[in-house]
């Protein structure tokens, strides 16, 4: 039994917007995602900003309720809980955010902010103090470090903090919502390795969500690849580099800079134009206006996800 199963997932925002004039409209924010994630695996989700991935991270974690679609939690269908069942499910998800300044209360100190979990779910003062030193050394942090503010601490440190808050619960999944692109490259190296030994250590599951495909490849087993509220590919990471099935995946990888700066890499400019407005898809592949091997079936007709090689299936036509 997969651990989180999310069966023809939708969000769509209907109000008025501004596009060179107002009117309404219906932004798919999510439009129909089908994925599956196993016990104890981490599972990366990639695409360009503005594509979906954080409504996706809000949509699991209950932070926002879906317009359609189901999602399943180890077996039990979780987009109707509310009241004591949402309480309990949030023992088992829980999130770490991108931005790790403003996630964190800044009147409060790192202990308090790692404690509150423990504190709305009625855990004793002794075991509080206990669990929060315990988290605290986990993350590697220092003892002394709990009675610091936030603007006191790196930006990486607050990403620690960030991730003991999320563990204080013992949680099975966490979804990570870009939670190093905001960090200095070797700062991004330390967090990211925490990550590992965590799910290591206390057997995690992760939805791991990055525009950062180094960053995904360094802790990701496969990879979904989303584009315009819609899954494109779904492929193993460790075959992401090699044969990306889907042009948009393909863009991607060619998008990413040499990591040797002495070797002169020319990236290919393969992507045409800015992703179309989300509450105006295109007729067809949603990727056709840019995709540079696009022929007429593209334009007409919506692919489906189908299986195009062993544990791989990609939307498109052509493959």
């Amino acid at each position: 039994m997969s651990l989180l199963e999310v069966r023809n997932l939708v969000k769509h925002y209907e109000g008025s917007f501004y596009f060179g004039k107002y009117r309404r409209a219906k932004v798919r924010a999510v439009d129909g995602i089908s994925l599956t994630l196993e016990r104890g695996e981490v599972l990366g989700l990639v695409g360009e900003s503005g594509c979906g991935k954080s409504t996706f991270a809000r949509l699991v974690t209950r932070l926002e309720e879906k317009t359609a679609g189901e999602i399943y939690f180890d077996g039990q269908e979780i987009s109707g809980c509310t009241g004591k069942k949402l309480r309990r499910l949030r023992r088992h998800i829980q999130i770490i955010f991108q931005d790790s300044a403003s996630s964190l209360n800044p009147r409060w100190k790192a202990g308090a902010i790692i404690e509150e979990p423990l504190v709305n779910y009625g855990i004793s003062r002794e075991k509080r103090r206990e669990r929060v030193l315990e988290l605290m050394d986990l993350v590697g942090m220092e003892p002394g470090d709990a009675d610091k503010y936030p603007h006191e601490f790196s930006g990486g440190q607050r990403q620690r903090i960030n991730i003991a808050r999320a563990l204080a619960l013992e949680p099975a999944l966490l979804v990570c919502d870009e939670p190093v692109s905001s960090l200095d490259v070797s700062i991004r190296a330390q967090v990211l390795n925490l990550l590992r030994e965590l799910k290591e250590r206390l057997s995690l599951s992760y939805l791991f969500i990055s525009h950062d495909l180094a960053a995904v490849s360094c802790l990701a087993a496969r990879v979904a690849v989303m584009y315009l509220g819609q899954i494109v590919e779904i492929i193993p990471a460790s075959q992401l580099h090699l044969q990306g099935s889907h042009p948009y995946t393909r863009a991607l990888v060619e998008a990413v800079p040499a990591p040797d700066p002495r070797q002169k890499t020319v990236l290919k400019a393969t992507l045409k134009g800015e992703p179309p407005d989300p509450s105006r898809p295109p007729r067809g592949c949603r990727f056709h206006p840019r995709c540079p091997e696009a022929t007429g079936i593209c334009c007409e007709e919506k692919p489906v996800l189908k299986e195009v090689g062993k544990e791989r299936t990609a939307a498109c036509h052509l493959r």
